[in-house]
């Protein structure tokens, strides 16, 4: 079968319009995925002492754009697996209102961190006990970007000092 010179022009033209709306689709798509919000959220320590540590939990949008409907979410055993056999269920309850959706965030603009409490370990004996250290769990966190697109991530949550993730620190000396 013989093809004129016109049919084979035709054809690489046809070809040429196809492959240029694929990469117009890929285009696209890479664009929607890099200019996202992307949260996460990670336990930072507040303050540590000899007897007690101090943990916020810290959300954050690495994206290039706002986030809204910022939801957080870890079933009760997940959560509860967080704390000390003999922690106060006052304690758990406070953990499990940052997971509700009572604590979802209407707007986490790009490079923001918002923070809330997030409980303490405790060396002390005359005390009763709260978060164990060194404890990890999975969460997800949900939401979508401006134009309502929806996404949802997993990552883990862990318990320990960030700073010092090794199990020490230099300290500065003092002036």
């Amino acid at each position: 079968m013989n093809l004129a010179p016109d049919d084979v022009k035709t054809a690489i033209s046809i070809l040429a319009f196809a492959v240029s709306l694929f990469s117009l689709y890929v285009t696209r798509i890479n664009w929607i995925q890099s200019n996202r919000p992307v949260i996460s959220a990670f336990v930072d320590e507040h303050s540590s002492g000899n007897m007690a540590a101090t943990y916020n939990l810290i959300i954050a949008n690495t994206g290039s754009r706002p986030a809204v409907n910022v939801q957080l979410h870890a079933s009760q055993e997940k959560l509860s697996s967080l704390l000390d056999v003999n922690a106060e269920s006052e304690k758990l309850d406070s953990i499990s209102m940052i997971f509700s959706s009572q604590s979802k965030i209407s707007l986490l603009r790009n490079g923001e961190e918002l923070s809330t409490s997030f409980g303490a370990t405790i060396n002390n004996p005359s005390e009763k006990p709260w978060l164990c250290y060194g404890t990890e769990i999975e969460i997800s966190i949900s939401y979508q970007d401006l134009e309502g697109r929806k996404h949802k991530s997993k990552q883990p949550l862990k318990i320990y000092a960030r700073e010092g993730f090794g199990g020490n620190v230099w300290v500065d000396p003092k002036v």
